[in-house]
């Protein structure tokens, strides 16, 4: 029966333990509420000893937007009733968005050998830091050997043109002087003197015999043109020398410009010989180069002495990294097509993060600074990234933008793959803003007390807009330099709504 206690004898059996501690936590229970009303009544019974004084607008209701409260300041202050002056702040907004780190693909080299051939040497291992230039595995090649022989040709060939040329160059030269020397009627034992040790080829008998019988027949015309002779020659004989000499000069003349012609011919063609040669070995050494030898090793390579090493072709770092993935096995084929080694600089990576189309903005605020990412645990520590970019297209599935950044990873703490949280962060310069304690509400109207006095408050509806960090931006209902209560709002609620939660 309810109110009778109830009598437990001597040989009762003992109250289970569980029994036991369920009737003690709804004992603890109901002292705590008894406690917690007792000190809400003594609080309200203090209150309930001040006036309150409702003044509302004209065709407003009593405890609408501009309702008065009125408290003595002795229960203001036990109640804790705290205003500030409210000015314009920085408002600093906060969004955390899924991120990834991912290898910086500016520092990272997939390998694949430029010919196909065997794997002879592999020198490399998972996980080896290599500089630059570096050996990684060794080839053996027959198309490395058939270009390094292509070369030696070319070189064999471009000697012996560069050596023709000089001498046709030599006689070229020489031959113009002879030319020049005979013009000016030189002494043929001179000319034999000038030109006894310079190459002219078969130029030199064909000019100086022309020269001679030129000075011989001119000669014999001039003994017998003589004014005291004319008479003991005939006149044909005369005429017949005279013939022979203009016929010995004209013969002359023409040989030497036939000459010049033609060691001019000879030169141009030897140039175009050299000039082809030339090419060839270029060729050759291009095809070298494009097999990623460097100019260096092409101009000292020397195919004749390495004999079997020939066709052998070393596959070298293009960077300066970490091997994270190899692929070279002993004696087995590889080509073009497959991939032997992956090289990675790690000092540098890549922040990766999937920003929701309602952030772009906050991504765009962003260009060329800085974000900060860690990889939400418990106590973990934060870095900041390089903004690089800050994303131009929506993903039609996910409806994100990427944003990429840039990550010091010098110290190696970071690893590719790993999933972080970044914090995009927009900082406004000047906003009128309230802790969010200040703010009450009344159905979906938002609210805030404004101090008049010590002892007087009234109610200001307001327009909420961004929140971050405790506190949240006034849109409108507010102006710069008024009291907003910023503590004990909901004491003031009460207050304010006292009469119409009695009449209820």
């Amino acid at each position: 029966m309810t109110g009778q206690p109830v009598q437990v004898s001597a040989t009762s059996s003992p109250i289970p333990p569980r029994k036991a501690l369920a009737n003690w936590v709804v004992g603890a229970a109901l002292l705590a509420v008894a406690a917690t009303g007792l000190a809400l009544g003594a609080v309200r019974l203090f209150l309930g000893e001040n006036k309150k004084e409702t003044v509302a607008d004209a065709g407003e209701s009593p405890t609408g937007n501009g309702a008065m409260v009125h408290l003595k300041e002795e229960a203001v202050t036990l109640a804790g009733i705290r205003a500030e002056k409210l000015v314009a702040q920085p408002f600093r907004q906060v969004v955390r968005v899924p991120g990834r780190l991912a290898l910086d693909e500016t520092l990272l080299a997939h390998i694949n050998p430029m010919v196909e051939g065997i794997i002879q040497e592999v020198n490399a291992r998972l996980g080896q830091e290599v500089n630059p230039g570096d050996v990684l595995a060794t080839l053996d090649c027959r198309e490395v050997a058939q270009s390094k022989l292509d070369l030696v040709r070319a070189r064999l060939a471009l000697s012996h043109a560069n050596a023709l040329h000089l001498w046709t160059a030599e006689v070229t030269s020489n031959t113009h002087e002879l030319v020049v020397a005979l013009l000016a009627n030189k002494p043929i034992t001179e000319i034999e003197r000038m030109f006894r040790n310079r190459s002219l080829g078969d130029l030199r008998q064909q000019l100086l015999t022309a020269y001679s019988r030129r000075l011989q027949t001119k000669s014999q015309y001039d003994a017998v043109n003589q004014p005291d002779v004319l008479g003991a020659v005939s006149q044909s004989s005369l005429l017949k020398l005279r013939a022979d000499s203009e016929a010995a000069e004209a013969s002359f003349f023409a040989l030497c410009e036939e000459l010049k012609f033609q060691s001019a011919q000879q030169l141009r063609l030897s140039d175009q010989k050299l000039g082809d040669a030339s090419t060839a070995e270029a060729l050759s050494k291009a095809n070298l180069l494009m097999l990623g030898f460097s100019r260096s090793e092409v101009e000292s390579l020397n195919p004749l002495a390495e004999g079997e090493k020939v066709s052998r072709y070393a596959v070298r770092s293009p960077i300066a990294g970490t091997i994270i993935e190899q692929h070279a096995v002993l004696r087995e084929r590889t080509g073009p097509l497959v991939q032997m080694f992956q090289v990675a600089n790690l000092s540098r990576l890549w922040l990766k993060a999937d920003v929701p189309q309602r952030d772009i903005v906050l991504a765009q605020a962003l260009a060329g600074g800085v974000v900060r990412f860690d990889t939400g645990d418990r106590g973990a520590i934060s870095q900041e990234a390089r903004v690089l970019y800050t994303g131009d297209v929506v993903d039609p599935n996910t409806r994100t933008v990427n944003l990429l950044a840039g990550v010091d990873n010098r110290n190696r703490q970071w690893k590719p793959g790993m999933f972080v949280e970044v914090e995009l962060v927009r900082a406004d310069p000047g906003v009128l803003q309230v802790p969010l304690e200040a703010v009450q509400r009344v159905d979906t109207q938002a609210f805030v007390f404004v101090r008049d006095s010590a002892e007087n408050f009234h109610r200001i509806d307001v327009t909420l807009g961004r929140e971050a960090g405790g506190r949240v931006e006034v849109r409108d209902g507010l102006k710069e330099g008024i009291e907003v209560v910023v503590a004990g709002g909901f004491i003031l609620k009460s207050e304010l709504f006292k009469e119409q939660l009695a009449g209820d």
